[in-house]
């Protein structure tokens, strides 16, 4: 993890989680106004100077053709286009050779919190109860000793993950040469097959959504569990514990022996872990490249 930096008022992507809106592209290329040439001077004079004339010159940068980036700004700039692939998902850096473009889960809406649910189970071993006398018919409606299941589906619930939602853009210009150079160690989304020229595929965060640095706290540490990939969602479960309550129920016998298989009358518990579930967090894995 690496703190963001802010470049002309947008935010390099890779330092960034996010969900991503999208935007229309608008732009205008910086122009240079030229003029009429100069007059001829006088005997002794100079003349005056003329005009260069009139032309359109549209600017790059250096960051590489493919590259993507997170705008705070309505559109994106001149030489970008919307990221829309992106669109309502964090993205996921790449793990090895693995290729870029694969998605997980539907893109999130603006603003929503996306729900998940869990499978849960119990089982309870109804404790058996014998009376004195003979059970009879007179008797039905008392439950009978013995294990009981049932399976249901939780309510639907928010993982609770925190998101901003900033405009993906991709570089579809070349790199201007001339312009300033990027420094290094700075780190890209990259929508292609390897690292442009210059740039390597950075090891730490494979796998890993990436966060901003927290205040005072140091970059380039991972957390978690280990890297995953759309080819290995990542799920989890929930630690679960259901009571079951019986009710009293009058029965026609003297508490004793014979009449048996009768379920005790008690509180029962059942520990289980709930089924899998995932954070239901949509993402699409690109590659992450890093400046050398």
């Amino acid at each position: 993890m690496r703190k963001a930096i802010t470049l002309g008022g947008w935010l390099l992507a890779g330092f960034v989680f996010s969900a991503c809106a999208i935007g229309d592209t608008v732009g205008t290329a910086a122009s240079v106004n030229g003029g009429n040439g100069g007059n001829g001077g006088n005997a002794g004079d100079g003349g005056n100077g003329g005009d260069s004339g009139s032309g359109m010159v549209t600017r790059s940068d250096a960051i590489p053709q493919n590259g993507i980036g997170f705008f705070v700004i309505p559109a994106c700039p001149t030489g970008w286009e919307p990221f829309k692939a992106a669109a309502g998902r964090a993205i996921l850096p790449t793990i090895g050779a693995m290729p870029g473009g694969a998605t997980v889960g539907d893109p999130l809406a603006s603003g929503e919190e996306r729900q998940h649910t869990h499978e849960v189970k119990a089982a309870f071993d109804l404790v058996d109860i014998s009376y004195a006398g003979i059970a009879s018919g007179g008797n039905s409606g008392v439950a009978k000793a013995g294990l009981v299941a049932f399976a249901t589906t939780s309510d639907a619930a928010s993982a609770g993950l925190p998101y901003v939602q900033l405009l993906a853009c991709k570089k579809m210009m070349s790199p201007e040469a001339s312009s300033k150079p990027l420094p290094k160690g700075m780190q890209i989304y990259y929508d292609g097959a390897t690292c442009p020229s210059g740039w390597k595929q950075t090891p730490t965060t494979q796998g890993r959504f990436i966060i901003g640095t927290p205040k005072g706290a140091p970059a380039d540490i991972s957390f978690g569990g280990a890297p995953i990939a759309s080819s290995l969602p990542r799920t989890h479960v929930h630690g679960n514990e259901t009571t079951l309550a019986t009710t009293p129920h009058g029965i026609a016998l003297a508490a004793g022996c014979c009449g048996s298989g009768y379920a005790k009358n008690g509180s029962y518990s059942s520990i289980e872990d709930t089924g899998e579930g995932d954070s239901a967090l949509p993402w699409i894995e690109l590659l992450h490249c890093e400046k050398l």
